[in-house]
């Protein structure tokens, strides 16, 4: 009978598990494996897009070169750019130092029973805004609960964890400026599981961004010494267009960023002057995440939470003020209340920067009268995205529009 109750609880602790081995070195010395179990029940897109990078099966983007990456694992090579003893410490970006990823970003993924609670978590990297993060990951070698519904955790290392104990001693890992003075590499990272076959990385409902090519149509003005592109952009798309004189090396040259469709859009190339070259574009759809209309909180409220349950509920009135009312007591009155959508609602933003970024993000601004809450939020300046139709998170300041301490809310769009 102990026997049965123990193949049953073996059977019952090998169910419904994904795992990523981390092979690491520090410089020529092996430092060993850790492994982490990852959250797919309780991160499915943020684990969806690691297991992807991780084996090659998501293609990925060279920000380099523009040019896209099939069937070639992102992690393997790759170093720990950044190490705080007392805090973190962070990989996957290509470059080394931090200003770069895959060639995309995902939408943030929170759980309430995932908290950066302690040392060993793991979770993702991002920038200030929300919806930034795409590659980059950090383990934490310390509480952190301030990165709690502002990084998304995505699983915890559950052993090989005396190596995550040792990247704390600054003797062994000595740094400066936060970079390991001895490069410390993902010489791989492998994917194993029962639960890896049956866990579908490309289901729609994840909202991944898709990656391909887009066909392009080249003219040339002589007279005028100059080149336009025309090609037909995507609802919600960004094109990293790069370009070759010997379709064996290519240059990364410029990003466009479509808010809308247009077919026939033309674009103009200034700048490269070679007598006769290549030009490719490679296309990031973000068409399937949730993108609300400028004009979402007419005639609607807007409810923010923060983690201790407090909600601060603001009524526009359409014309830039309305009223405000908090859990804890108290109302009063919004002016300077603005919505504006983080790119233009129509047309294309063209950029030298090959960053990516998420596009529904909407700012909402106020200014509260009197003081609202325990926090005493005199104005709020809120960067919303929205994680299903009518909610998601904001991040942004409070008190002042542009000071204050950092927040991150859970917010609500309700009739």
């Amino acid at each position: 009978m102990k026997w049965l109750l123990f193949l049953i609880t073996a059977a019952t602790l090998a169910h419904g598990q994904i795992y990523a081995d981390f092979n690491v070195s520090q410089g020529a010395t092996s430092l060993g494996t850790f492994r982490a179990r990852l959250d797919y029940d309780k991160a499915p897109r943020t684990c969806a897009n690691f297991i992807g990078l991780a084996t090659g099966q998501r293609p990925w983007i060279n920000v380099v070169t523009g040019q896209i990456q099939t069937n070639r694992p992102f992690y393997d090579g790759l170093t720990f750019h950044r190490l705080i003893h007392t805090f973190v410490i962070q990989g996957g970006s290509p470059n080394g130092i931090g200003t770069d990823g895959p060639g995309y970003v995902i939408p943030d993924e929170y759980h309430a029973s995932l908290r950066h609670s302690g040392r060993y978590m793991l979770s993702m990297a991002k920038s200030s805004a929300p919806g930034t993060g795409g590659s980059q990951f950090f383990i934490t070698l310390a509480a952190a609960p301030s990165l709690d519904d502002k990084h998304s955790i995505f699983g915890e290392v559950i052993s090989g964890r005396e190596i995550i104990d040792n990247f704390t001693n600054p003797a062994l890992f000595p740094t400066t400026n936060d970079k390991p003075n001895t490069p410390i590499t993902m010489n791989s990272v492998a994917i194993s599981g029962p639960s890896l076959a049956g866990f579908n990385l490309n289901d729609p409902a994840l909202r991944l961004p898709v990656i391909d090519t887009t066909p392009l149509f080249g003219t040339r003005d002589a007279a005028a010494s100059s080149f336009t592109l025309t090609f037909d952009r995507g609802f919600q798309a960004e094109y990293l267009i790069s370009y070759s004189q010997n379709l064996s090396t290519w240059t990364y040259f410029r990003h466009v960023r479509s808010r809308d469709a247009a077919v026939g859009f033309a674009f103009p190339v200034t700048g490269v002057n070679f007598p006769s070259f290549f030009m490719s574009a490679t296309r990031v759809d973000y068409s399937a995440l949730y993108n609300p209309p400028a004009n979402f909180a007419t005639g609607k409220q807007i409810q923010v939470s923060d983690r201790s349950g407090n909600v601060l509920t603001l009524v526009p009135n359409g014309s830039g003020g309305g009223t405000w009312t908090h859990s804890n007591g108290g109302s009063g009155t919004l002016t300077g209340f603005s919505v504006s959508d983080a790119s233009a609602d129509t047309g294309a933003v063209t950029s030298q920067a090959s960053s990516a970024y998420l596009f529904p993000l909407t700012t909402i601004s106020t200014q509260l009268s009197p003081a609202a809450g325990p926090g005493g939020w005199t104005s709020l300046g809120l960067n919303l995205c929205f994680h299903n139709s009518s909610s998601g998170w904001a991040e942004g300041q409070a008190n002042y529009l542009t000071s204050g301490p950092a927040v991150n809310l859970a917010f609500s769009v309700v009739p």
